[in-house]
């Protein structure tokens, strides 16, 4: 991944679950079909949140649900594109970030496993 990888890495404050790993990717792909150059912008606009977050982890609204496991998650927008979301974790000594999905998607479904 492009600037993904290189930037968060760095930062020992930002932890990236596989899944979520694989969501900027696929979305990436997805993106990129139509426009490449979106595509890279959207994986740099993935770096710069999570690097924002690591630095403003209660930015993010808590992520109304029922789901017991999930009363800690927080979601915040991918800069500069809005219609996707970041879900994560503040943690003690950072932020774990657990998915990035598209707003549209069924939310509770997606992050019923997580």
């Amino acid at each position: 991944m492009r600037k993904l990888d290189s930037d968060c890495q760095m930062d020992k404050q930002i932890g990236i679950r596989p899944q979520a790993r694989l969501d900027v990717v696929e979305l990436a792909t997805y993106i990129g079909q139509d426009n490449v150059a979106a595509a890279n912008r959207f994986l740099d606009a993935c770096a710069a949140t999570f690097d924002f977050l690591s630095k403003s982890p209660q930015i993010g609204a808590i992520y109304r649900t029922k789901n017991w496991r999930l009363n800690a998650l927080r979601v915040f927008r991918v800069r500069g594109f809005p219609n996707h979301l970041t879900f994560y974790f503040e943690r003690a000594t950072g932020i774990e970030i657990v998915r990035v999905v598209h707003g549209a998607r069924d939310l509770d479904a997606l992050l019923k496993d997580t």
